[in-house]
């Protein structure tokens, strides 16, 4: 119990790993009886927030962005770049093109951002996955006022930033 008290990061896989170390063998759900009997749950449980309870809290900053593809009747394949607000569930469609690059990405991501102005300011997060037509935008670099500066990333401040590509 001391062990889970002083250590509220450690769950009962590690608290199990340390015990032979003080001379006692116990197993890890021995350990899990124990401490839920005395009303410690599992350690993200223990303190802070929950997970759905970070994502209400932070919803109108997080956005996302994906894409799909729409296949036409004479088989050519159109894809769709969108970003959608989570906390609102928003979607806005940044372009429609047949071969998307990551210079694509960017430009189309720059133009919502012109688009948006002063709501563009609230976006805190961007969630994205790791296509390389994503992370292409991440070989870009900021710029402003004709200076080059770190590289683009998902606060509000530098998504506002022109992007210049390598």
């Amino acid at each position: 119990m001391r062990l889970a008290r002083e250590n509220p990061t450690w769950g009962y896989q590690r608290i199990s790993r340390e015990l032979p170390g003080v001379g006692l063998r116990v197993p890890p759900s021995t350990v899990r009886d124990i401490l839920k009997r005395a009303g410690l749950g599992p350690v993200p449980r223990r303190a802070g927030p929950r997970w759905s309870r970070f994502l209400k809290a932070q919803a109108e900053g997080i956005w996302a962005c994906d894409l799909f593809h729409v296949d036409t009747v004479y088989l050519k394949r159109f894809y769709v770049l969108f970003f959608i607000e989570h906390a609102t569930r928003v979607i806005h469609i940044a372009g429609v093109t047949t071969h998307p690059t990551g210079a694509w990405v960017a430009q189309q991501a720059r133009n919502l951002v012109m688009d948006l102005g002063e709501q563009a300011e609230g976006i805190r997060f961007l969630i994205r996955d790791r296509d390389a037509k994503f992370t292409a935008v991440r070989r870009c670099r900021a710029v402003r006022g004709g200076t080059r500066g770190r590289a683009a990333g998902s606060r509000s401040r530098d998504i506002r930033r022109a992007w210049r590509c390598r």
